[in-house]
């Protein structure tokens, strides 16, 4: 709400200067209560359109790069509020927040005091029906007034037939023009955006302009100027006004008195009106440069992000780039591997220490994936961020900013010259749960550790920790294709969906604890917990993790995505962050058979490249393996085999197109073996 309501004060400010320069000095008053009342809905709107739509909406030489989700735990980034510190007080944000909602409770019972007083006054007195208007006779001492179609007279206050003919002439004006819809308009209003200045000053004028209305009306009808402002001065201490009414007698009398003897303005000054209109683009422009509404005013939050140092950072796809472009500090490494290298771990610090999770996501216990994309321009510069999936409650707006406060990056270079490049970064927003324990031990269980549990098969030597954890996740996936089925209870009962299985890794690698968290049938929950019990059955066990230099119980969470073929039920496949499984139609082999058959070892392949994927025709694929026949092959969403290429004679080294044009849109597999050794990679045709 603060960052809406600063921008609105901005679009009021922007249209109330204008009045207060040109407008407020003029005669037209019923064009400036059409201006102050049109102007003020206006600033409530602006802030609330889409104005990135005003931006252009594509570069010159604008290429395209996916960042694959950053991976803690077979995650995205987790951004997790961690629990108050003893002692520690809250953040400034909740403060101001506080501060905020305080205000809103004083002016709400503010405004709930005048109209119960106004209330309380209707019903001690006595009423009139007259001429257009009910005439409300009150015991009590105060100025006439009146309340849309309700004229307050005292008893108490006599006045001569002449005057009290041009004060009822004068409220009937405010009556007429139905003024009290505009106070409590004011009113209301104020209770919400009490902290800003422009509302009363809004509320101010337009009451001013109400009076020149009701003093024109008298004139019209009497065109006693002299004698009207005679009056005008001896009820100037008739008593304390009512908040929500409109008085006979206003503390703007000098205004009245000059407005009142001041020449009609010439109609040529009505042209002074079609100056607010430049104020409109202007500023959808300015809230169009300032990406969505309130960015950056909402992620500042004292809970950290809770991640692993060593965690892996996200994969950059190369595209159709010589060179990717490098994070700031970065230039200096010697080798490309080594720039790429820098380039993820400071890009992951980054986010690991500029993330906060906004208080209202934490308050309202929001969670969810928020998709952040964005352009390093020719000059390294980092433009256009904007959200592409989020979540709110301040989510997007932390995400985004972290985005815009990056520092300027080295950027990517094609045929020797830069180039921008758009990124796509995503973010997950996490909260931290009940502390878990392992089976009847009681042991602490961690769910980010310095050193996270390995999948065996990779080795350890000559591989950096990104490339052990990279390796252990592509031979837990292919543990996964190798032994999970689709069941044919669900399959039958056109059963698809994501199950999410979660387990301990404990400190001597073994599984434990295995429960779905989140299932979808029987049968496939089931099957689930089966594949991933089945883990302690292999025949090397779990590198297990590391805290603080001790062997730690680590959880994970294991999101399978089962979906069926279009021809057995419709619905698009749905996108898992991470490294989850991704079983789309594997299975369609008789039951008790492995779905999507993955060899038991991994091919290992060098300067591996397939692009662009996603790709809308050809695929260019290189790679470098040891000589030996080897098989290309594409898997369609249902396991079968749509494309295949047999190298019987390979020499080591691949680089040629494969032709996917034809294919139906969604997502494949990659398949290349060399005997029992295999390696799989998924591509998407769109």
């Amino acid at each position: 709400m603060i960052p809406y309501i600063l921008q609105t004060t901005l679009c009021w400010a922007a249209f109330y200067g204008l009045y207060a320069w040109l407008l407020s000095r003029v005669t037209f008053f019923n064009h400036n209560r059409a201006y102050l009342l049109g102007s003020l809905l206006l600033g409530l709107l602006l802030p609330l359109a889409d104005w990135q739509l005003l931006l252009p909406a594509a570069r010159p030489e604008l290429l395209a790069v996916t960042l694959q989700p950053i991976t803690l735990s077979l995650e995205n980034l987790q951004v997790a509020a961690a629990p108050d510190a003893s002692g520690q007080g809250p953040g400034w944000w909740e403060v101001l927040q506080t501060i905020y909602w305080l205000g809103v409770v004083v002016a709400g019972l503010r405004f709930a005091y005048g109209l119960r007083k106004l209330w309380r006054l209707f019903r001690a007195s006595e009423r009139r029906r007259q001429d257009g208007y009910t005439l409300v006779a009150t015991a009590e001492w105060h100025p006439p007034f009146s309340f849309f179609h309700y004229l307050f007279w005292s008893r108490q206050m006599p006045y001569a037939p002449e005057d009290e003919k041009k004060i009822i002439r004068h409220e009937r004006a405010h009556m007429d023009g139905w003024h009290s819809l505009d106070v409590l308009l004011l009113e209301a209003l104020s209770v919400l955006f009490w902290p800003s200045p422009m509302i009363y000053l809004y509320s101010r004028s337009l009451r001013v302009v109400h009076e020149y209305l009701a003093d024109a009306a008298v004139l019209r009808m009497t065109g006693k100027k002299k004698q009207y402002g005679h009056l005008l001065l001896s009820q100037s201490q008739s008593g304390p006004p009512i908040v929500l009414a409109n008085h006979f007698i206003n503390s703007q009398l000098k205004k009245r008195i000059v407005m009142m003897t001041k020449t009609k303005s010439r109609r040529h000054m009505l042209t002074r009106y079609l100056l607010a209109l430049p104020l409109i683009p202007a500023l959808a422009l300015i809230f169009a440069s300032a990406g969505t509404a309130g960015s950056g005013l909402a992620a500042s939050d004292p809970f950290r992000t809770l991640a692993a140092p060593e965690a892996p950072a996200p994969e950059l796809e190369r595209g159709d780039v010589d060179r990717m472009p490098l994070f700031a500090g970065c230039e200096a490494e010697e080798t490309e591997e080594a720039q790429g290298a820098c380039t993820k771990k400071k890009l992951v610090e980054f986010m690991i220490n500029n993330l906060k999770y906004p208080e209202a996501a934490r308050a309202a216990k929001v969670e969810g994936n928020v998709l952040v994309q964005f352009t390093i321009a020719k000059d390294g510069a980092v433009q256009g961020a904007e959200v592409l999936k989020g979540i709110g409650y301040g989510c997007d707006e932390a995400a985004l900013a972290v985005v815009q406060a990056m520092p300027d990056w080295t950027p990517a270079m094609k045929n020797g010259e830069p180039v921008a490049l758009k990124m796509t970064l995503p973010f997950t927003f996490s909260l931290p749960r009940e502390k878990a324990q392992v089976g009847e031990s009681q042991e602490e269980v961690f769910k980010v550790v310095e050193e996270m549990p390995r999948f065996p098969g990779c080795g350890e030597e000559g591989l950096s920790m990104g490339e052990l954890v990279q390796c252990s996740n592509q031979k837990m996936l292919e543990f996964i294709y190798n032994n999970i089925k689709y069941p044919q209870e669900a399959r039958n009962a056109g059963i698809q969906g994501t199950a999410v299985a979660s387990f301990v890794v404990d400190k001597e690698g073994w599984v434990k604890d295995v429960r779905i968290v989140r299932g979808i049938h029987e049968s496939i929950d089931a099957e689930v917990a089966r594949v991933v019990k089945l883990m302690n059955e292999m025949d090397e066990r779990w590198i297990p993790g590391r805290q603080d230099g001790k062997l730690a119980n680590v959880q994970f969470n294991l999101p399978v995505n089962f979906a069926l073929p279009e021809e057995e039920a419709a619905g698009a496949e749905e996108q898992l962050p991470g490294n989850a499984a991704h079983i789309i139609g594997f299975g369609s082999q008789p039951e008790g058979a492995p779905a999507g058959q993955v060899g038991k070892e991994r091919l290992e392949l060098h300067n591996f490249q397939a692009s662009p994927n996603p790709t809308t025709g050809l695929l260019y694929l290189r790679f470098e393996a040891a000589p030996a026949p080897t098989t290309i092959r594409i898997l369609d969403a249902n396991g079968q085999e749509v494309v295949r290429e047999t190298l019987s004679r390979f020499e080591g080294t691949y680089d040629q197109a494969l032709d996917l044009g034809k294919l139906p849109k969604g997502g494949y597999i990659l398949h290349i073996s060399q005997g029992e050794r295999v390696f799989v990679e998924k591509v998407v045709v769109k």
